[in-house]
């Protein structure tokens, strides 16, 4: 079994976040659509949790790689939360964990695995357009390393890692460690310029729930650090998200129902050479600024697998949003 230091974009799990920073060009527009009422609910009120499974389709050519169904969930709270100069700030606090089993079988030996990704980050409010305080997130798990592998061995690298980015105050600077779990791999410390990063600039595990506060209207582009080249990118939509009414089936706060909805539909990826493949997200759209049913949500998502081995689809089943 190959040991590498990094899994590129941190896996299966979701890519990318938002804050606008110190910033020539600019920023996102954001709105709290994550609350029932989007202009006047103060984050101390923040409390939800929205559940998906998390199932794979193979493409044909791949015939070593499987996964079971896995699960994705999402934990939004409020903290009083210290700053880097010492003060004290209510912010945001999210919480993503994501596990699903994984099997790799070449020459007729198989191998199975439970891989996991939990993070959590802590963030500002919308009138510091969601500034990153601090993310930190555990992974474990097995990725594939080629598209034909000889041997079991080969096919998979293992992974077993925390990664911990901190910020200053005026979000100009960010502090990246990485600690793995093998005691022979020395730790990795890094400190990023983000003074010149364009536009408005989110945190890597910040970046699926700050896409909810936009307006949807046209596309959108935002600055993140790459967690594998440690160096800021800029990741935009590929293109305007697309507006079609959906009937979806989930639960909220505990009633479950066929709902009919308003759904946005975009593609999002980084920008520049050898972007990489990119994510399709399809989130809610805004029902009444003051009587935001569905809050934004996030209902679906498509992630590639590297080398176009497959896709993983997340389908909400279960959202529990604040009164």
């Amino acid at each position: 079994m190959k040991k590498r230091n990094l899994a590129c974009l941190a896996l299966a799990a979701p890519l990318f976040a938002a804050t606008a920073c110190a910033a020539a060009t600019p920023g996102l527009a954001l709105s709290a659509n994550w609350f029932l009422r989007t202009g006047d609910t103060p984050t101390s009120s923040a409390n939800e949790t929205l559940e998906y499974t998390v199932t794979f389709r193979a493409e044909e050519s791949n015939t070593f790689l499987s996964y079971g169904e896995g699960s994705y969930k999402t934990v939004l709270t409020a903290e009083n939360t210290t700053l880097a100069d010492g003060s004290s700030e209510m912010c945001y606090h999210l919480t993503s964990t994501l596990t699903v089993p994984v099997t790799y079988t070449v020459n007729g030996e198989s191998a199975t695995f439970g891989d996991s990704v939990v993070s959590d980050v802590w963030f500002r409010d919308v009138s510091h357009s969601l500034q990153p305080v601090k993310s930190v997130k555990k992974a474990v798990t097995h990725t594939p390393l080629t598209t034909e592998p000889a041997s079991l061995e080969s096919a998979y690298g293992a992974y077993d890692y925390t990664y911990t980015v901190t910020y200053n105050v005026g979000c100009t600077s960010a502090d990246i460690e990485v600690v793995y779990a093998e005691s022979e791999t020395a730790p990795k410390k890094v400190t990023v310029d983000l003074s010149k990063a364009g536009g408005s600039y989110l945190d890597n595990e910040e970046i699926l729930f700050a896409l909810r506060g936009l307006s949807m209207t046209s596309s959108a582009s935002f600055s993140t650090v790459n967690p594998v080249k440690f160096a800021t990118a800029t990741v935009s939509m590929t293109e305007s998200p697309a507006s079609a009414s959906e009937k979806l089936t989930f639960s909220v706060n505990g009633e479950q129902a066929e709902r009919e909805l308003t759904t946005y539909t975009f593609s999002i990826g980084y920008s520049g050479n050898n972007p990489g493949q990119t994510q399709k997200l399809t989130y809610a759209g805004t029902v009444d600024a003051n009587n935001n049913l569905y809050r934004n949500a996030l209902l679906r998502m498509e992630v590639p697998v590297m080398n176009s081995l497959g896709t993983f689809t997340y389908t909400l089943t279960s959202a529990v949003f604040s009164a």
